[in-house]
Order: C-alpha cells, then sequence, then structure tokens
C-alpha cells in the first residue's frame, strides 16, 4: 500500500514537471503541500498498529497493481482516476476495518483534489463565478469607492481592470483544504465530529477571505496584479491558504486531546 501510494504521487509529480507547462510558485505550493498531507497520512495509518495489521488480499493486490500501470500513461490525471478505483476498492472490501478503509479515504480524498474537484469546478463555475463576482464586488466597495463591475470584470477607474477567472476563484482550493483537515484528523487517530466540522468550516471561511482580499489587493495596478498574481504575492497567499488550512483543525486536535487526556 505504501508502495502503490508513494508511486503514484511521484509519477503525478513528474509527469506535471515533464510534461506540462511550468508551475507557479503558488501551484507548487498548493500541490507539493497536498500530497505531502496525504502521504504522511498514508505512512501513518500503514505503519500505525504494527501487531494488528491485516494483510492484503490477493484481489486488493491485484487491483492495486493494475491501477499502477496508469504510472507509465503520459497522463497525470489518469493516475488519480486509478486510485480512485483503489481508494473505492478499498473502501467496500474493507470496510470493516478502520485502518484499510481509513487508507481508502485518503486515496479518494486525494484523487477529489487533482481530478474530481477540478472536472466538478470547470462544470459548475460559471453558476459559482456570478456569486463570487458579486460577493467580491460588494465587498470591494468598501475599499474602493469607485469599483465597477461588468460581467466577471472588476475596476477601480481608468483603462485597468482584472477579469475573474476559474484559476483565481475563491472556492478554487476548498478539496485541498477537505484534504489537509481529513489527513490530519486521520495522523491524530481522531473522529470527524462534530466539532471537527466546525474547524473545517471555519479553515474553508478563511481561504475565502484571503483570495477575495488577494483579488481586492490585484485592482490598483498592474505593478499590483503582477506582485499578488505571480511574484512574491501569489506565494504569500498560497502559504496564508495552507495556514488556514491546517492551524483550525490543528488547534481543535490539541484541544481534544488535552481535554481528553487524564489529569494527573
Amino acid at each position: 500500500m505504501l508502495i502503490f501510494s508513494i508511486g503514484t504521487i511521484l509519477s503525478a509529480v513528474l509527469q506535471r514537471h515533464l510534461l506540462e507547462e511550468a508551475q507557479t510558485s503558488q501551484h507548487l505550493v498548493e500541490f507539493n503541500v497536498g500530497e505531502m498531507f496525504a502521504a504522511a497520512a498514508i505512512v501513518s495509518l500503514v505503519l500505525s498498529r504494527p501487531y494488528k495489521r491485516v494483510s492484503l488480499a490477493c484481489f486488493d493486490i491485484a487491483v492495486m497493481l493494475l491501477a499502477a500501470l496508469a504510472w507509465f500513461l503520459p497522463e497525470q490525471h489518469s493516475v488519480y482516476l486509478a486510485m480512485t478505483l483503489a481508494g473505492a476498492w478499498i473502501v467496500l472490501r474493507r470496510c470493516s476495518d478502520p485502518q484499510m478503509a481509513s487508507v481508502g479515504q485518503i486515496w479518494i480524498a486525494l484523487s477529489i483534489y487533482e481530478l474530481w474537484g477540478k472536472l466538478l469546478f470547470k462544470v459548475a463555475y460559471q453558476t459559482i463565478e456570478v456569486v463570487e463576482v458579486g460577493l467580491i464586488y460588494r465587498v470591494g466597495r468598501l475599499f474602493h469607492s469607485g469599483l465597477g463591475l461588468n460581467g466577471a470584470s472588476l475596476s477601480v477607474g481608468g483603462d485597468w481592470s482584472i477579469v475573474i477567472l476559474e484559476g483565481c476563484s475563491s472556492f478554487h482550493n476548498l478539496s485541498l483544504t477537505v484534504l489537509i483537515w481529513l489527513a490530519i484528523l486521520k495522523i491524530a487517530e481522531q473522529a470527524a465530529d462534530q466539532g471537527a466540522f466546525r474547524a473545517l468550516g471555519m479553515s474553508a471561511c478563511l481561504i475565502v477571505v484571503i483570495n477575495v482580499a488577494r483579488i481586492l489587493a490585484m485592482l490598483p495596478s498592474r505593478e499590483a496584479y503582477e506582485f499578488w498574481h505571480e511574484g512574491p504575492g501569489s506565494s504569500l497567499v498560497a502559504f496564508a491558504s495552507v495556514s488556514a488550512a491546517i492551524v483550525p483543525i490543528l488547534l481543535y486536535v490539541e484541544k481534544r486531546k488535552w481535554r481528553l487526556s487524564p489529569q494527573t
């Protein structure tokens, strides 16, 4: 399971760097963090409780071997399609074994972040765009009195404007937030209870706020746009978004462990 997990991630990373256009610093931070948390959670799950490990059945190994053939296809999305199928197989076959089922859940969550979430977002973005642009416009008017709106284009006067496209959406990275949230819960061996979902909601709200602030910061000039969209500002936003995804659930897990620990 470790070989299949790490092999799939490495195959996707290599294909991303060798076959696609160069990634921006923001995309590199986001991709690496998501895959890093998924890998850490899988290692933690597979190596935890070594004396209670359940052996893989022949069918389980056969499914993973077939899925691993996607490593050699020149298309990284096929890698995560194969991981989805392997994850669904493990979850359905091993639903009575929490350790194995949790690994399958991480595989599915990683596949949703890398593949299915992006496809769904492309399909639904026209609806999301209307809501999002309206939200940004209302918030932006508090900071830019001359803010104008024309379709998906925002401007603060003059001949400079920005268009909010799919990749700049405030909701673009919510699947990454869910992946990090699930990975931390699995590493900490905590259940997804009401408090954990509140932490997830807080992370999602913070990420939307951070990205709305970034878009508004790009409005004044082309220089501001280049700084926040492709320059050092994009890395700052990526680190801030990742921190917003990590900190609430991490604080909740630590608080819950402290509350449940025996009093000394």
